[in-house]
């Protein structure tokens, strides 16, 4: 069956003018900084319910540089495009379509909602595996535990340096010592302002997947891909995520 030209070129079009959220959704964001960041990881509104929102990010290049943020339909256990196009490109051989492949891979992302200890805020953290893990085994740990915890739990301490280009959050931990997240009076007024994180979850639509991953096998396509930096062809970063966000 031949792809529709004048679909897929709309398409371009479109995703090349949209924006991903305006100002005011990037500024509910946690912005990492280089050294250290201090949040208190807040636990969910209700109890017995989880306090991030985990999803799988594909990063797909549509022209002039540019990556598109599309949520893996596979989280919530429907088919993708984007992963049958991902396990089909290995089989060709191809370097370029390696490549690819290696780039659109879907990665882990999780969401959660912290306090910015500089500045009282509640904002959501958008983290990749490797933070994540850092604060699972914090948890799982007899010396911390639920570091959530309103009363008992610990601050977090992510510190990110870089190596060479490529920032590195290995030597992140909770504090030592446990406190109270706030006052009560403060902890009611963030519990109230959290951000519906599990709302950040989308499904996407199939069919304008499916046209995506097509639009990547079109001629041009795929030597754009292979033309762009190996920054999204390598396990993104957490400050990379929300720089292109903000470009989406």
């Amino acid at each position: 069956m031949a792809i529709d030209l004048d679909k897929i070129r709309a398409l371009h079009t479109e995703l090349s003018s949209s924006k991903t959220g305006g100002g005011d959704f990037i500024n509910n964001f946690y912005q990492i900084s280089e050294g250290t960041n201090t949040v208190r990881v807040l636990p969910a509104a209700e109890e017995g319910h989880d306090f991030y929102a985990a999803t799988k990010i594909h990063r797909v290049p549509y022209g002039d540089g540019q990556v598109k943020n599309i949520h893996c339909r596979r989280v919530h256990g429907e088919p993708c495009p984007v992963c049958e196009l991902y396990f089909g490109l290995w089989k060709t051989g191809k370097k370029e379509d390696e490549d690819l492949a290696r780039q659109i891979k879907a990665r882990d992302r999780y969401y959660m909602n912290v306090v910015d200890r500089e500045t009282s805020e509640v904002k959501i953290l958008s983290v990749g595996i490797i933070l994540f893990k850092k604060m699972i085994s914090a948890i799982l740990d007899e010396d911390f535990g639920d570091i959530t915890d309103l009363e008992s739990g610990h601050d977090f301490k992510i510190i990110m340096y870089k190596e060479g280009q490529w920032p590195k959050y290995d030597q992140s931990q909770p504090r030592p010592k446990s406190e109270p997240a706030g006052s009560s009076a403060e902890v009611a007024a963030w519990m109230e302002q959290l951000h519906e994180i599990q709302s950040l979850v989308k499904l996407e639509d199939y069919e304008e997947l499916k046209t995506v991953s097509e639009s990547l096998a079109v001629e041009g396509t795929l030597g754009a891909a292979k033309q762009r930096t190996d920054v999204a062809s390598n396990a993104a970063t957490d400050d990379e995520y929300l720089n292109r966000l903000k470009a989406n």
